[in-house]
This record gives structure tokens, sequence and C-alpha cells, in this order.
């Protein structure tokens, strides 16, 4: 694995083997829309060994910390986008970004909440004619003296 995390969360060694299982599916049922927003891969080091990272902070504005199911899912997702794009062990902070959101929305529409993503990526990429609420997530990680970092915004149909 490519991205590790300080405390093992990316594990999910602190949950039994169902909330495991839930989160990993949860996680692969997000991949798809991942792939059809193909974000950016690191490029590999040198040789074509993809360096390990660090994951420092993984964010969601309005707050919703990240739980162990949460960074499992995410994970999961982002591995699995990575190894659909041909490059298992990389590294793509702008899918992880991406991920933190899917996931949130995810498990909300599991709750009942049905949130309505209306657009989904890059900060740079946001339409000024749409409205609504936004999500907003960032993603740090570290390898070394190297730093890599992405956000990722979605907007939500207002309820």
């Amino acid at each position: 694995m490519a991205v590790i995390t300080p405390d093992g969360a990316a594990s999910g060694a602190t949950l039994d083997s169902d909330l495991q299982s839930g989160a990993r599916a949860i996680g692969v049922a997000v991949a798809p829309r991942l792939r059809d927003m193909t974000p950016a891969i690191r490029p590999a080091a040198d040789g074509g060994i993809e360096p390990e990272f660090l994951l420092e902070s993984m964010t969601l504005d309005p707050e919703d910390p990240a739980d162990p199911v949460t960074m499992v899912a995410c994970l999961s997702a982002h591995d699995a986008y990575v190894a659909a794009r041909e490059r298992p062990g990389a590294v793509s902070p702008g899918a992880l970004a991406l991920a933190r959101i899917l996931v949130w929305a995810t498990r909300a529409e599991m709750l009942g909440a049905h949130p309505q993503i209306l657009w989904l990526g890059p900060p740079s990429r946001l339409p000024e004619d749409i409205h609504g609420y936004v999500v907003r997530a960032s993603v740090r990680l570290t390898s070394g003296a190297m730093t890599a970092r992405a956000e990722a915004v979605a907007v939500i149909r207002p309820g």
C-alpha cells in the first residue's frame, strides 16, 4: 500500500470484520466515480517504484471527523482507482480528496439524508453559476521532504 496512516486507521484494525467489510464495500462502490473523473496520479520514483506516502490529514468542511470506517472506505476507493488505472500501489491525492466527499455522501445516504451532488471536482473548476450547499475536502500527504496536497469541492442540492 502506497498510502499509510500514522495510527493504522487504514487497515481498519480497530473495526470488527463486518465493519471492515462494509467500509471496503463503500470504497469499492464509489471507485467508479473516481474512474470517471480521472484525477492525476503521482509519478513513480526512479526505477518505476511507487513511493510510500504518509497521510498527514484528510479533512471535510463542514467538519465531519474521519472515523475508521471513513478512512478504510476512502483508502479502498483510492486503491481501487489506482489499480483500475493500472498503477496499483500508486498515490493520487486528488482521488483521496474526491473519495472523502463521495464516502461522506454515501454514508449520509445510508442514514436517509440523500444528498444530491450537483457538481464535484477541483476548486479551480467550480462553476460560478451553480448554487447549493458547499462541501470541501482536503488531503495532505508526505514522503520524506515531499508534500502532496489536493482539494475537492462538491455542491449539494439545497434541501
